[in-house]
């Protein structure tokens, strides 16, 4: 049903996404992809991935571009591990890492490595090893940056964790302590995210990163998320965190790989070898001749190309090293999302014609190809991206840990190898010195890379969903009566008319009960009592109900289903409280709006309601409410005596952070 001109109804969306930092797009229809198998079985997709470093979140980008593209239909979905937590706790720790493996990468490979079993000990109560002692006193000191407010518990936690965890060894007390907070957070985030997925609704889960992994086992043992996970490998080892019950499928960089899952017991049936997901630009990439057109290049000169991760890290001295050795050789640096770095970069580009600096780019596959040789922190994506275009690689330098193995797999193949800062200029002159080696090794690079590598790990998963949708879909049953089908079908269709109002107006999940979006307001110019001004023509809030939410209320009375409502609708509302004041699609909208079939309760929660208009538009509305309280409500007794009537609802900007604005534990 379309919207009145100034009046968005708070109608029923299909199943939303409970997060306030999710990715959410409308779909688009480019080209579709041959040789993939079960296009537009599994038609909700979510990508779990974490937003540290950008390999595991261009993993998820690349897996998506290749479903939307199989897909056009599908409702794909990203969720970053990180939105589960407290914004300041997330920050402080995501800043002590990145100083702990840029400053401190000895200590932090020997905690990778002693975290393959760590966790179980630590949650079994035993004792803290030095090494992790000593990061946590790291991270003690970037914790000061904490302030107050935010969501206390978490703030609470991470401190009590903190103190716990850094001690010496505080006996048997000490280690029941230490596990019982480790336990506590572990349910916290885990409950988090099953709130999340369960409001979504996904076919099927494809995880890039292990963290959401680990999350998300226990909820798939107790039942609470039925949907198949398939686990997305992005670097060329693997951890024993990503060995879970919880994961279906396993898409692993190389054979290799496969032979480690075997190892750890996974069968055989669960591994599929597909490498790393890459963009759509790695699918095809350009030859060298029109690569390095595109970059303005000397086509009979060699060129080196310079990279340094999404974050530019130890870009500087490599770069300076190599420019300044006196080469016959054309330089592209691209540092990344690094603005220091490029600034710095950009004076030692004034000073030699050959060297060119870039920032991010979304087409490093031009990059690649153009290039004789890559020199650059081994990061997973990196690897496959170089081996993709054919091109080896120099590690100038590691951070260690899950680039020990991507080092590990460069040096066994013999494309690639890490190499001390004192020998980087003459390695790297040799390689371009001897021709016959240099083609050698990109012709085995060329031979490992993985060009097909999303549209792979796509196919995995539509099988995944595709048979996971055969064997759920609901059964009629002999307790069932017609009135039971009627009432399944009707919220089917209800469903699909909710999936294609989502994607034409943008709608964003907030909450597990509400959607968000915004549109142009054209009535009246009107001032509310707190102050706020509304004219026509400026941008305001829309809020829409996912009822879809609704028959899944445990509640078989309708007053239990009222307060069990409302806590979502309060959480609801603290989430779009927090996402008003952190996300620039919220910035500029002083009033929300909405046309509910609630009556006027919102009055007690900040919410100004007033009567809808009577008019035909009035009935047929009060029409299409009956039914969505008859398809979606939770309760008989709701269902029986319900005559819901069309309310206009209105909600400050000021009035919602005044009620709401102080973020709390939503656990």
């Amino acid at each position: 049903m379309n919207a009145p001109r100034h009046e968005t109804n708070l109608r029923p969306d299909a199943e939303a996404l409970a997060q306030a930092g999710a990715s959410v797009r409308p779909a688009r229809r480019p080209a579709g992809l041959p040789g993939i198998a079960g296009v537009g079985d599994a038609r909700r997709v979510l990508l779990l991935t974490s937003g540290l470093g950008s390999g595991h979140v261009r993993a998820a980008k690349a897996i998506e571009e290749a479903w939307r593209a199989a897909d056009p239909q599908a409702a794909v979905h990203a969720l970053d591990f990180w939105s589960l937590m407290d914004p300041g706790v997330a920050d402080v720790i995501q800043q002590s890492y990145l100083r702990l493996v840029s400053e401190h990468s000895d200590l932090y490979d020997r905690v990778y490595h002693l975290d393959q079993r760590l966790w179980r000990v630590l949650l079994a109560g035993g004792a803290v090893p030095a090494s992790l002692r000593r990061v946590l006193r790291l991270f003690s000191r970037d914790a000061s940056r904490l302030r107050h407010g935010g969501n206390r518990t978490d703030r609470w936690l991470f401190l009590a964790l903190l103190a716990a965890l850094k001690g010496r060894a505080w006996g048997w007390p000490g280690g029941v302590l230490r596990s019982g907070l480790l336990r506590f957070a572990y349910r916290c985030l885990s409950r988090r995210l099953g709130t999340r997925i369960r409001a979504f609704g996904p076919d099927v889960i494809v995880i890039t990163e292990m963290w959401p992994a680990v999350l998300l086992s226990p909820l798939k043992a107790r039942g609470a998320v039925a949907a198949p996970a398939v686990g997305v490998l992005t670097d060329y080892g693997v951890h024993d965190l990503w060995v879970q019950p919880g994961i279906d499928h396993y898409c692993a960089a190389s054979p290799d790989m496969r032979a480690a899952l075997l190892a750890t017991g996974v069968e055989e049936a669960r591994i599929s070898v597909t490498g790393i997901p890459l963009m759509p630009g790695f699918r095809h990439p350009p030859s060298r001749e029109e690569a390095r057109g595109a970059l303005g290049l000397d086509p009979g000169c060699a060129v080196v190309l310079l990279l340094g991760g999404g974050l530019g890290l130890g870009l500087e001295g490599v770069a300076k090293q190599l420019v300044t050795s006196g080469m016959d050789a054309q330089w592209l640096v691209v540092a990344g999302r690094n603005q220091a770095a490029l600034e710095r970069l950009g004076t030692l580009a004034g000073a030699s014609s050959r060297l060119k600096v870039y920032e991010w780019t979304e087409h490093m596959e031009r990059f690649m190809r153009a290039a004789d040789v890559v020199v650059g922190k081994p990061g997973g994506l990196t690897v496959a991206e170089a081996m993709a275009c054919g091109r080896p690689l120099v590690a100038a330098h590691c951070l260690r840990g899950q680039e020990g193995f991507n080092v590990r797999f460069l040096e066994a193949r013999a494309v690639g190898r890490l190499v001390p800062g004192q020998d980087l200029a003459a390695t790297v002159a040799a390689w371009l010195a001897d021709r016959r080696q240099l083609a050698a090794m990109q012709a085995r690079a060329w031979a490992l890379g993985h060009r097909e590598s999303a549209q792979r790990v796509v196919g995995v998963a539509m099988k995944l969903g595709r048979g996971a949708r055969a064997g759920t879909r609901p059964q009629p049953s002999g307790a069932e009566s017609p009135r039971d089908w009627v009432r399944q079908i009707t919220q089917s269709a209800l469903r699909k008319v909710d999936d294609l109002y989502h994607r034409r107006h943008g709608l964003q999940p907030v909450g597990e009960v509400l959607y968000a979006g915004r549109a142009r307001y054209h009535g009246p110019a009107r001032e509310f009592a707190d102050g706020t001004r509304l004219a026509p023509g400026d941008y305001i809030g829309t809020l829409h109900f996912n009822n879809a939410r609704f028959p899944r209320i445990d509640a078989d009375t309708a007053t239990r289903a009222a307060l069990r409502f409302m806590r979502l609708m309060l959480e609801s509302l603290r989430i779009l409280a927090d996402r008003a004041r952190r996300d620039a699609g919220f910035a500029d909208l002083a009033v929300y709006h909405a046309v509910s079939w609630l009556p006027p309760h919102g009055q007690r929660i900040g919410f100004i309601t007033e009567p809808f208009p009577d008019g035909p538009r009035r009935r047929m509305i009060a029409a299409y409410f009956r039914l969505l309280v008859w398809a979606f409500a939770p309760a008989e007794q709701t269902r029986a005596s319900a005559r819901p009537d069309p309310t206009v609802y209105w909600l400050t900007r000021k009035e919602l952070q005044r009620r709401f604005g102080e973020v709390r534990d939503v656990a």
